[in-house]
């Protein structure tokens, strides 16, 4: 089987089309990762969703493997030896391309998506609509797991997809990338209730894509024109530098994602997002309102 270069989205009715070949392949050349996760504490996403049904032919990506969660950066990043072993295991090599999707809100995949991206592997696409498209369009689901083959999959950071706490700050004085973030109206504005440690507001100068309003009502992403309204209203310019950020990492992931649809191959995230910030940053460093 030979997979030709993919794009950020991929359809339901394509990837069932795939089936046929790979249902049985342990070669590694597609692999499919159900990623499925809630932020809730004591579930276990292998049993408690993937052991109970996913597409045929693919196999549980935990985003939480590997990671060591601190107070200011509960969504760390996993550490890279680790990683390389884990994914390594779930049989992806160099050439796999990766087709990621889960069940819930989009929200783990389009981490996955960026996280591959981060630590060197591009051949890697979104399920559009995820599982709940797929079982729409009637496509079936399985509890049996692959047996795969170890890949020789390599971790190599690519610090260009990657921001920092102190790069973030340094950008607000030299407004040298602009900020969008993912988090919802309310949240930017500082109209939400936040732990005492942390500061409600924005990032000077960052302009608010609520997550939700990237997708339709069935939860595949809008179209190419409709992403690019959004943008354009925000007063974002993609054909400048660009930063996303939102709560603790994971849907500024969907503003790097609904850009890279719209051709801009490079928008940073920056990983430790309003949780780190709020209980970071100086006073006047934490916007309230427009």
């Amino acid at each position: 089987m030979r997979v030709i270069r993919l794009g950020t989205l991929v359809s339901t009715n394509w990837l069932c089309e795939q089936l046929a070949s790979i249902q049985h392949s342990t070669n590694g050349v597609l692999r499919i990762l159900d990623t499925s996760w809630l932020p809730k504490p004591g579930i276990d996403s292998y049993s408690e969703f993937y052991q109970k049904s996913h597409i045929p032919g693919s196999k549980h990506f935990d985003l939480n493997q590997c990671v060591q969660p601190t107070p200011l950066i509960p969504r760390n990043l996993p550490d890279p030896k680790c990683f390389t072993d884990y994914v390594q295991g779930l049989g992806i090599s160099s050439d796999t391309h990766i087709i990621a999707y889960d069940r819930f809100n989009t929200r783990p995949s389009v981490r996955t998506w960026w996280l591959f991206r981060l630590y060197g592997h591009n051949r890697i696409s979104v399920l559009d609509g995820g599982l709940n498209k797929w079982l729409e369009n009637g496509y079936e689901v399985t509890d049996e797991e692959p047996e795969v083959k170890r890949g020789n999959f390599t971790t190599r950071l690519n610090p260009n997809l990657l921001r920092d706490y102190d790069t973030m700050v340094d950008n607000v004085e030299t407004k040298r990338e602009q900020i969008v973030d993912a988090r919802d109206v309310e949240s930017f504005m500082g109209e939400t209730d936040l732990p005492p440690e942390i500061q409600s507001g924005h990032i000077p100068g960052s302009r608010c894509i609520p997550f939700e309003d990237i997708f339709n009502p069935d939860g595949t992403f809008k179209s190419e024109k409709d992403l690019k309204k959004l943008f354009d209203q925000a007063g974002i310019d993609l054909g400048k530098p660009l930063v996303a950020s939102c709560l603790a990492g994971l849907t500024a992931c969907g503003l790097s994602t609904a850009a890279h649809i719209l051709g801009k191959e490079v928008v940073p995230v920056y990983y430790g997002s309003w949780l780190e910030w709020g209980q970071r940053a100086d006073t006047d460093l934490c916007v309230t309102g427009k």
